[in-house]
This record gives structure tokens, sequence and C-alpha cells, in this order.
């Protein structure tokens, strides 16, 4: 009897760990549906003589395979951008056009769910670090054919 109750308690252990594992599983994909296409952004605010940092990412419910191709693409339609570093294998690159220089990653969450994050850092005095990053995520959202949108511009 004894044998039974330790085999019924350990599979009931396992039966519970499994199901809450599913369960934390289950409201991760839950909360990240609900910000995918959300553009999020953080710019530096400006300091005098000090380059200021720039940030966008997007959630996208795309492979990120095809996100990164996207890129490579994207980067490839424009004379002006000129690939400095290029990882495919963490799908990491650096990019610049001659007067900025912009970091992209491109992060498989899942099979069918990538996070697309753009950092840039802008020379003291420098134009308008909110054209360069999320505009650059956006272009590789309208690219990608989804719909994505700036919930909240950052102040320039």
């Amino acid at each position: 009897m004894t044998k039974h109750r330790l085999a019924a308690g350990v599979f009931l252990a396992l039966a519970f760990l499994f199901l809450s594992a599913g369960g934390a599983q289950a409201q991760w994909v839950f909360v990240a549906r609900k910000v995918i296409g959300r553009v999020e952004s953080m710019t530096q605010s400006p300091q005098p003589n000090t380059p200021r940092y720039d940030v966008a990412s997007v959630m996208l419910e795309a492979n990120p395979d095809k996100v990164y191709q996207t890129v490579l693409a994207t980067i490839a339609t424009h004379k002006d951008y000129k690939i400095v570093q290029r990882n495919d294998a963490s799908k990491n690159l650096e990019v610049t056009n001659g007067k900025l220089s912009a970091g992209v990653h491109v992060v498989a969450l899942q099979d069918k769910l990538t996070q697309l994050t753009i950092a840039s850092v802008i020379p003291p005095n420098g134009p308008s670090p909110t054209s360069f990053a999320v505009g650059n995520v956006l272009r590789i959202c309208a690219e990608m054919k989804v719909v994505c949108t700036v919930e909240s511009p950052p102040p320039q």
C-alpha cells in the first residue's frame, strides 16, 4: 500500500509541476500577445556636448530568421547604410549611414515570436534620434507587412 501511495504522490507532484509550468508558459504567451506590434522607445535627454542614446524595440509575431533577413534586405536597399559588423549566429548587426551608427538585434522568443531592438548613439547637437531608431523599426515592420504602432513618442 505504501508503494502505491508513494507512486501516486510522485505522479500528482509531477502532474502539478507540469501543469503549473504550462500555465506559466500560457501566461507568458498571453502577455506577449498584448504587446505585439507596440513600438517602445527610450531616448536620453539632451546634455551639452554629450552624446545621447536612443533605443526602439518591438515584438513581432514572425519567425526570427525572416525578421533578420528582412533587416538585411532593408539595409541593402539603402545606399547610404553600411554594415560595419555582422554576426548571423546571434542576429546582431552594427550599421552606419556615415553620420549615425546603430546596433540591431533580433531575438527569438519563440518560433514565431521575435523581439527587434535598434539602439543608436546620437552625437552632441545631432539630429533628432526619434527619426532614426523608431523610424527604422517602423520601416522593418512595414517591410514585414506587420502593423506596428508607436505608443508614446519620446520627447525630442
